[in-house]
C-alpha cells in the first residue's frame, strides 16, 4: 500500500484526531415568528489542508431548497440578490457561521443549507436546517418547582405552606425583540426574568403556597413586539394545594332555638383538600355523641340544651366549630314549692322552670302581691333557665285559704296553688310542742339554780358556828334554823357575865 493512502486511512480512523473532515453543526429546526428576526446558531469546521486559506476573506452563503435543487437567498458578501435580509455575526475566521434573518415571513420556511467559501474552497455543507416560519407566536410552558425538591414532574401538587415557583419559558428567535411576559396573579415584584439561552426567555413567580391558591389558573402570556402590531401567546397552569380543614362551621335546621320535644338536624361543613375523612360530635363537657357529616336528634328534651362541637379532620389536621342548641319550653313549676308556718307567719316558695327565662307572680285571694313591709317576696336566680321565690304572709291577711304561684314566659303559663291554713295547723302543733318543751327547760334550770344558792347559804352558816366553838346539829325537820342559833348566842353572853 503507497504511503499516501496508508496516511488517509490513519486519518480516516483517527478522525477529529489527527485529522478534520467537513461538518457543521446546526439545530435540525427553527420555530420562527412572522414579522420578527430569527437568530440561526451555526458554527462549521474543515480539513486542515484549507486552514491557511480561511484568512483570505472567508464568506458564507445561505441556500433554500431540498438536496437536489437549491437557490441561493442570502450571501455575507453583497446584499444584491438577497432574498432574505440578514447578516453574518459570528466570526467566520473562527468557524462561526451564527447568522440572523430580519423581518422573514412565512413564505421564507424551509430547508437551509450553508456554503462556506474562502480561497479555491467552495464547499455546500449538506447538513440542514429547517425553518418554520409562524403567523403567531407558540404557547409558552409553565413549570412547578418545589423549595429544596426540584421540579414537579407528576402531579401539581403542594401542601400549604411550601415555597414554590412557577417558570414560565417562551421561545425567543429574535435575540433583540424578547418576548414580555405577564402573569394574571401575583405582584410584580415576585417575578424574575431569567436568559435560559439565546432561543428561550422564562419568567418567574416566588410565593408560598396557601389554600386560596388552590384550583387557581396562573395565567402566563408572552408578547412579541412586531413592527406594526404586537402578538401574543399564553399558557395556564392549575395549581393543587393540600390543606388541613378550614372555615368549618356547623348549622342547625330548622334552627338552633327549637321547641321542646321537636326534632332539629346539626349539619358540619368544611374546606379542606384532601376531603374530609370523619366529622365528629362532641357536647360541651368532651362527650362523643356522633360521628358524620349531620346528627339529628328526633325528640328535644330540656337537657339538649347546650354547646355541640364538630371536629372536621383529613390527613393534614384537623378543625372544630360549635353550635348552641336551645330548647324553649313553657315554664314548670316544681313540686319542691311549699308553705311552712310558725306562729302568726307562713312562708311559701315557689320554683319555676322555663326557657326562656320566666317570670314569677303571686296571687293572694285572687289578687297580685306585691313585695312590701308586711309581705316581703324575694327572689333567685336558678340556673339560667329557673326562678325561685319566697313570700311571707302574716296570717292574719288571710280570708281565704287560695294562694298561688304563676310561671309566665312567652311560650306558656303554669300555676301551683298553696294551701296555707292547712300547713298553719301542721305547723302550729310542732310549734307548740317546741314552744312547751322551752318552758320546761327553763323552769328546770330556775330550780336548779335555786337550790344551788341554798346550798351555798347553809355551808356558809356551819361554818360560822364552827369558829365558835358551838355545835349544833341541823335538822331538815328542825322548826326554825335562825332560832336555834340565836339562843346560843344568848347562853354566851350569860356566860360572860359570870
Amino acid at each position: 500500500m503507497k504511503a499516501a493512502e496508508k496516511f488517509v486511512l490513519i486519518c480516516c480512523l483517527f478522525q477529529g484526531v489527527l485529522c478534520r473532515e467537513f461538518s457543521i453543526s446546526l439545530p435540525e429546526s427553527i420555530e420562527a415568528l412572522r414579522g420578527l428576526c430569527v437568530l440561526i446558531p451555526c458554527s462549521f469546521d474543515f480539513k486542515e489542508q484549507y486552514d491557511h486559506q480561511l484568512q483570505n476573506n472567508p464568506r458564507g452563503v445561505w441556500y433554500k431548497g431540498d438536496s437536489w435543487a437549491k437557490h441561493k437567498v442570502f450571501s455575507s458578501k453583497t446584499t444584491e440578490g438577497n432574498k432574505i435580509d440578514g447578516k453574518i455575526i459570528g466570526d467566520l475566521y473562527r468557524k462561526n457561521c451564527t447568522t440572523i434573518f430580519y423581518n422573514i415571513s412565512e413564505s421564507d420556511s424551509g430547508e437551509y443549507y450553508f456554503r462556506i467559501v474562502f480561497g479555491n474552497l467552495k464547499y455546500i455543507y449538506p447538513s440542514s436546517l429547517y425553518l418554520n416560519v409562524r403567523a403567531s407566536p407558540i404557547s409558552p410552558s409553565i413549570t412547578l418547582y418545589k423549595e429544596d425538591q426540584g421540579k414537579v414532574e407528576d402531579q401539581n401538587e403542594v401542601v400549604e405552606g411550601t415555597s414554590v415557583s412557577l417558570i414560565c419559558s417562551a421561545r425567543s428567535p429574535c435575540p433583540f425583540n424578547p418576548p414580555i411576559f405577564t402573569w394574571n396573579f401575583l405582584s410584580e415584584e415576585r417575578r424574575q426574568e431569567q436568559n435560559h439561552n439565546a432561543r428561550f426567555r422564562s419568567s418567574q413567580l416566588n410565593f408560598k403556597a396557601t389554600r386560596l391558591h388552590h384550583g387557581v389558573n396562573f395565567t402566563c402570556t408572552a408578547t412579541y413586539q412586531l413592527q406594526n402590531k404586537n402578538k401574543s401567546a399564553q399558557s395556564s397552569f392549575r395549581l393543587h394545594v393540600l390543606y388541613a380543614p378550614r372555615n368549618t362551621s356547623v348549622s342547625a335546621s330548622p334552627s338552633a332555638s327549637v321547641l321542646l320535644g321537636s326534632s332539629v338536624s346539626l349539619s358540619c361543613s368544611s374546606d379542606a383538600n384532601p376531603a374530609v375523612l370523619n366529622y365528629t360530635w362532641y357536647r360541651e363537657n368532651g362527650e362523643q355523641i356522633g360521628t358524620g357529616k349531620h346528627l339529628t336528634i328526633s325528640k328535644t328534651a330540656s337537657t339538649n340544651r347546650g354547646l355541640y362541637y364538630c371536629r372536621a379532620q383529613n390527613q393534614l389536621g384537623d378543625q372544630k366549630s360549635s353550635v348552641y342548641l336551645d330548647v324553649l319550653y313553657a315554664p314548670q313549676v316544681s313540686p319542691s314549692s311549699s308553705c311552712n308556718s310558725a306562729l302568726d307567719l307562713i312562708m311559701c316558695s315557689c320554683e319555676v322552670h322555663g326557657n326562656p327565662s320566666p317570670k314569677l307572680v303571686w296571687h293572694l285571694s285572687g289578687q297580685t302581691v306585691l313585695p312590701s313591709e308586711s309581705t316581703p317576696i324575694r327572689e333567685e336566680s336558678v340556673g339560667d333557665t329557673g326562678l325561685k321565690s319566697f313570700i311571707t304572709i302574716h296570717q292574719s291577711f288571710i280570708d281565704t285559704p287560695t294562694l298561688q304561684c304563676i310561671g309566665i314566659n312567652k311560650l306558656g303559663v303554669d300555676t301551683h296553688l298553696f294551701n296555707p291554713l292547712k300547713a298553719e295547723c301542721r305547723h302550729t302543733a310542732v310549734s307548740y310542742l317546741v314552744l312547751s318543751l322551752s318552758v320546761v327547760l327553763l323552769l328546770c334550770v330556775g330550780i336548779i339554780s335555786f337550790l344551788i344558792c341554798k346550798l351555798k347559804q347553809l355551808f356558809g352558816k356551819i361554818k360560822v358556828l364552827k369558829s365558835g366553838n358551838v355545835y349544833a346539829s341541823l335538822q331538815l325537820s328542825a322548826p326554825n334554823t335562825y332560832e336555834i342559833l340565836q339562843t346560843h348566842r344568848e347562853r354566851r353572853l350569860q356566860e360572860n357575865k359570870v
